[in-house]
């Protein structure tokens, strides 16, 4: 009883917490008008990581990190981090205005893993928050 008293005491006197970057949250990644996964981004100082998990079981997540410039960001995957083994290149073109936009630069299939989707590919991301 003690542990649950103090743990809400810690939540009731703990400050609001900022997002560092202007871009940071959770979006949902949009194929063909249907949500096919989310992706979290987090941003400091221009450095970004984003994580893309697909909702389905037993699916990989894929963490990718790199540099914004403006409202852009060329994004690559992390080796040996991920659960699948592909190599892949993003641009993600953030607007404030509406969905965001995503295109493959490059997937280069592993072991594993494929890609499903083609270099070129675009979806939209929508902010959730």
């Amino acid at each position: 009883m003690k542990k649950i008293i103090a743990l809400l005491l810690h939540f009731a006197l703990s400050n609001t917490v900022y997002a560092a970057g202007p871009y940071d949250g959770i979006y949902s990644v949009i194929v063909s008008g249907f949500i096919s996964g989310y992706a979290t981004v987090h941003e400091v100082d221009n450095k970004m990581i984003v994580i893309i998990v697909d909702p389905v079981p037993n699916t990989p997540w894929e963490p990718m990190i790199g540099t914004r410039r403006g409202n852009s960001v060329s994004l690559r995957s992390v080796p040996d981090v991920s659960s699948s083994d592909i190599n892949l290149k993003v641009i993600i073109n953030f607007n404030d205005n509406g969905p965001s936009t995503a295109t493959i630069n490059s997937c280069v299939n592993g072991i594993s893993h494929v890609c499903i989707y083609p270099s070129g590919s675009q979806f939209n991301l929508e902010k959730l928050f």
